[in-house]
C-alpha cells in the first residue's frame, strides 16, 4: 500500500541555484507590416541580425515574447524613411541587442512608384538554447566582425573537440589577410568562413579546414591560403585553433532627398556659426550611429537652435531626421554642447543641416584580429539649396 501511494507522488524539481543562467539565440522576425493607405508588398524586407544573450534565472512563466514596433513611410523610390520607434518599452527582463531593427528596416526596399504613408511594422523575438542550436548558425554568429552578444557558451561550442589552442597560437611572426580588394563585392547577405587549423612546433599552420561557411568559394579559398601563410613563434604546437573572415554587403544607402520645404541652412551666418572644436564628434565621425554604419546607411538631420551673446547654444530641437530618428538625436546632442563665438546680441532661429557620410567600403572587410571600425568622415554641412 505504501509503495502504491509513493508512485502517485509528484516531486517538484529543485529551485535553480543562485546565479543560474543559460545562453539563448535570439531571432527577430517580422510579425506584422501594414500601411494605412493601402496594402504593401513585404518581399524586400531585410531580416534583422540574429544575436545571443544570457538569461539569468528561469524564463518567466507564460510571458509572451517581446515585440518591437516602428512607424515609417515609403517614398516613390521604394525607400524606407521617417522611421520612428514605439516608445513603449518591452518587459524589463529582456536585455538583448535590438540595435539592428531600425537599420535593417532602413536597408529594406519596396516596389518603386508606390509610395505609402503611415506604415507600421512589428518584430517578434523568439529564443532557442545555444546548446541545441545548429553548428552552422553558431559559426555564422562567431564570424561576425562585432561580438554577437554576451554568451561565452557560444564560443565554447564552436571550439573544436580536443582543442589545445589558446585564444591565439602564440605570438605571431607573420599574419596574413586575403586580398580583399581583388574579391568580388558582396551584395546582400554577408559572406563568412570559419576555419580550424593546427600549428606545428616550428610555428607553421597545417591541416586548415573549413568548419562553417556561407558558401562563398572565393572567400573560402583566399582565407585558407592566407592562414597557411601565417607564422607563429616556435613552441610545443597546438591543435584546433580557429580563425574567421567576414565580408559585409558593400551596397550604400544614401540619405533620402530633402523635401522642397525643408528649412534652409543658416549655419554660415553671423551669430549661428558653430565652433568646430565643440562638435568634434560630428567632424571626425566618432558620433556616427554604428548600427547604421554597419548597414552602410547614410542619414540627414536638420537642427534648429538659438545662440546667446556669450556663445552658448540653447533651445536645440530636431526639425528633420532621415531615414531614422537616431541621426537627428545625435546631431541635437552634439549641438546642445556646442558654442559659437561671442557676439553682440546672439541669434534666434539658427538652422544647421548635417549629413552623415560613410567611410570607404573597404572597411566592410574583416578578419579575426581586425580592430573596430573607425568612421573618419562623419558629416558634411549642407548649405541651403545644395
Amino acid at each position: 500500500m505504501l509503495v502504491a501511494l509513493l508512485t502517485l507522488l509528484s516531486v517538484p524539481a529543485p529551485p535553480a541555484p543562485p546565479g543560474y543562467s543559460h545562453a539563448e539565440i535570439v531571432s527577430l522576425t517580422v510579425d506584422q507590416v501594414s500601411c494605412a493607405d493601402g496594402a504593401v508588398l513585404s518581399g524586400g524586407l531585410v531580416h534583422p541580425l540574429t544575436t545571443v544573450w544570457t538569461r539569468y534565472g528561469p524564463a518567466p512563466d507564460a510571458a509572451p515574447p517581446p515585440t518591437y514596433r516602428f512607424d515609417f513611410a515609403i517614398d516613390a523610390q521604394g525607400r524606407v524613411r521617417t522611421i520612428r520607434r514605439d516608445p513603449t518599452p518591452p518587459p524589463n527582463f529582456y536585455y538583448f541587442d535590438t540595435s539592428d531593427l531600425a537599420p535593417s528596416l532602413a536597408a529594406s526596399h519596396f516596389p518603386a512608384g508606390a509610395p505609402h504613408d503611415k506604415c507600421s511594422i512589428r518584430y517578434k523575438a523568439s529564443f532557442g538554447p545555444v546548446e541545441t542550436a545548429a553548428m552552422s548558425e553558431l559559426y555564422e554568429l562567431a564570424s561576425r566582425p562585432e561580438i554577437a552578444g554576451n554568451a561565452p557558451r557560444l564560443y565554447e561550442r564552436v571550439r573544436p573537440a580536443g582543442s589545445t589552442c589558446p585564444g591565439q597560437p602564440g605570438q605571431y611572426r607573420r599574419l596574413n589577410l586575403p586580398a580583399f580588394e581583388r574579391m568580388r563585392p558582396v551584395v546582400g547577405d554577408p559572406a563568412w568562413t570559419f576555419f580550424a587549423f593546427d600549428v606545428d612546433a616550428s610555428g607553421k599552420p597545417a591541416a586548415v579546414r573549413v568548419l562553417g561557411t556561407s558558401g562563398n568559394a572565393e572567400l573560402d579559398a583566399a582565407g585558407r591560403h592566407a592562414l597557411l601563410a601565417n607564422r607563429y613563434a616556435p613552441g610545443s604546437g597546438y591543435r584546433g585553433c580557429t580563425y574567421h573572415f567576414h565580408l559585409s554587403d558593400v551596397t550604400e544607402h544614401p540619405a533620402p532627398e530633402l523635401p522642397a520645404d525643408a528649412p534652409g541652412d543658416t549655419a554660415d551666418q553671423l551669430g549661428c556659426m558653430i565652433d568646430p572644436k565643440s562638435i568634434s564628434g560630428l567632424l571626425d565621425g566618432s558620433a556616427y550611429p554604428k548600427p547604421f554604419a554597419r548597414r552602410r546607411i547614410e542619414g540627414m538631420a536638420i537642427v534648429g537652435y538659438d545662440t546667446a551673446p556669450w556663445g552658448a547654444v540653447g533651445n536645440v530641437k530636431i526639425l528633420l531626421s532621415e531615414p531614422d530618428e537616431a541621426f537627428g538625436a545625435i546631431a541635437r546632442d552634439a549641438l546642445s554642447n556646442a558654442h559659437v563665438a561671442e557676439n553682440a546680441a546672439g541669434r534666434r532661429g539658427c538652422v544647421q543641416r548635417v549629413k552623415f557620410r560613410l567611410p570607404p567600403a573597404s572597411t566592410a572587410k574583416w578578419g579575426k584580429f581586425s580592430s573596430s571600425e573607425r568612421h573618419k568622415r562623419g558629416w558634411r554641412r549642407r548649405s541651403a539649396g545644395s
